[in-house]
């Protein structure tokens, strides 16, 4: 019986007082750093390039995290030039410095070393060094060219906007691309909402093509809005008709009902139908409701079907809830329907919350109704509380009853413990009961262990006194392992007190591994009553 308990305690004995041998050292003082940085570069002042090296290599792997470790990187590299090292290896070594510090002060230096460098090398037969030193160079007017796109961002005139217009088409950086978009989208010109709308449509880089359209919805015009329907209206990447659809919802302008709702009834991609319905609750009257409404009833998608009932939601009008009711109750879509429950959350908020308790009543589906017992405590009120409370003790049906329970503790949290009490002694279902008493566990604290050891002394179901020893053991302290002491010498159940042993050598204490020894030690109970 107790055989592999005594390996568990051999085990916790073989390591129950390791401790680890090596940790982190102390990070070196900064000072010290510099004295090294210091020390290793006057050996460049004294042209010292071997000796150079050897140092800074020192500084690098003694001080790793310096903040002169840049400095120590770059001027391994110079000294390696000086020593007439392979020109490949110096190259590679200012290459590596420019990816590794792009911010050190020494990068401008290290680029033109390198491009000088390269530039003998490519003199030397060796082409493919060319591609590098052109992007380096490419690297550098384009940071050149950034600053002056943010000036004239500034200036925000006709001859400005033609000069970024301009730069657009002659660069071939997508990330520099999007950063002029973004610039584009503050100009305020009739030209602008066109020429996003094209580059929305056209860029080579997806990721500009997006940020084109929110330039667009930035524009907040009515040429913009025209642009991003045309964008919808086409035969782009449906990634980026999404993106337009979302920028037109933002925009809250009930011209364009119509149009998503339209777009949510006929779209042959399901992605495009869901999120003109998710635009549409962002135009908050009575028309984009009805026009939800419509798009619950008519789409032939479930899945848009069921994102126009999570915008009705949104929309927290009596009408709202009605609809959403109905779908609840009567749906031929089981998914449906308990979307419906958890959509009537957010469309009952500010309003008493009778829905979901008349929904549980009604409906004769059990998911729905397990639905509505997770979904009602997001309430978080008394009537909530009171509903779920009644369910758990008196629900005939075992699974949903558990259910509230589960629900209940969720919305109170951990402060809950008297009413599981409460709970247990009021319920006649044994897996409820077992239920609370996990709950009570979960919950921990001074209070949770008095509470179990008193249903131990209490219950007379044997699978109710064994869950109650499972979260017993969830408690790391001495009060736990006291009790799971005296279940092992004294229930008349075998396997509770088997539970007493498993549950404290989880505990694994010192104070649990002596209680197990002391069952080795001592005289196994006899099994002559059980219950």
């Amino acid at each position: 019986m107790f055989k592999h308990i005594a390996c568990l305690i051999g085990f916790l004995l073989l390591f129950g007082n390791a401790a680890f041998s090596a940790g982190w050292g102390e990070p070196a003082p900064q000072d010290k750093a510099s004295q090294a940085y210091q020390e290793a570069y006057s050996l460049i002042l004294d042209e010292k390039w071997k000796e150079a090296v050897a140092a800074f290599e020192q500084v690098l792997s003694q001080y790793p995290r310096s903040a002169w470790r840049d400095g120590a990187r770059f001027w391994q590299c110079y000294a390696r030039e000086k020593l007439n090292e392979p020109p490949e290896k110096v190259f590679d070594c200012y290459y590596d410095f420019i990816k590794s510090y792009p911010s050190s002060k020494w990068v401008d230096d290290a680029k033109s070393n390198m491009i000088r460098i390269g530039l003998q090398l490519v003199k030397s037969g060796k082409k493919e060094y060319q591609a590098i030193i052109n992007s380096v160079r490419q690297s550098d007017n384009e940071e050149i060219a950034l600053a002056a796109l943010y000036a004239l961002q500034e200036i925000g005139d006709e001859r400005a906007l033609q000069a970024v217009l301009d730069l657009y088409d002659r660069s071939s950086n997508p990330a520099v691309r999007g950063k002029i978009v973004y610039v584009l989208g503050d100009f305020e010109s009739p030209r602008v909402a066109p020429r996003l709308a094209e580059i929305a449509a056209q860029d080579a880089d997806p990721a500009v093509r997006k940020k084109a359209v929110y330039a667009l919805e930035n524009q907040d015009s009515k040429e913009a809005v025209e642009a991003l329907k045309k964008i919808v209206a086409s035969d782009a990447d449906p990634e980026i008709r999404k993106t337009a659809l979302y920028a037109l919802g933002e925009s809250s302008d009930p011209a364009l009902i119509g149009f998503l709702r339209e777009i949510a009834i006929t779209s042959p991609e399901p992605s495009l139908a869901k999120a003109a319905a998710h635009s549409l609750a962002e135009i908050e009257n009575s028309e984009a409701e009805k026009a939800l409404q419509y798009i619950l009833k008519n789409a032939p998608s479930p899945e848009v079907r069921k994102a126009a009932l999570y915008a009705l939601g949104e929309q927290k009008s009596a009408s709202a809830l009605s609809a959403l009711r109905e779908v609840a109750l009567k749906d031929n879509d089981p998914s449906l329907r308990k979307a419906a429950v958890y959509a009537i959350v957010s469309a009952e908020e500010n309003r008493p919350g009778d829905i979901l308790p008349e929904i549980f009543k009604v409906s004769s589906d059990p998911e729905v109704q397990k639905a509505v017992l997770y979904a009602i405590a997001e309430e978080e009120n008394r009537a909530a509380q009171d509903f779920l409370y009644t369910i758990a003790v008196s629900n005939p049906d075992e699974k949903l009853a558990e259910t509230a329970l589960y629900s209940l503790s969720e919305m109170l949290g951990d402060d809950n413990i008297d009413l599981l009490i409460d709970i247990m002694g009021s319920t006649k279902s044994a897996r409820v009961r077992k239920a609370a008493l996990h709950q009570i566990g979960d919950a921990g604290g001074a209070r949770a262990i008095p509470a179990l050891s008193n249903i131990l002394k209490q219950e007379k179901d044997p699978e109710v006194r064994r869950a109650a020893v499972y979260a017993l053991g969830d408690q790391d302290s001495k009060e736990a392992v006291a009790i799971l002491a005296e279940v092992v010498k004294n229930d008349p159940n075998l396997n509770v007190r088997k539970a007493a042993i498993d549950a404290l050598g989880r505990i694994g204490t010192p104070e649990a591994q002596k209680a197990l020894m002391e069952v080795l030690e001592g005289k196994p109970q006899q099994e002559n009553s059980r219950q």
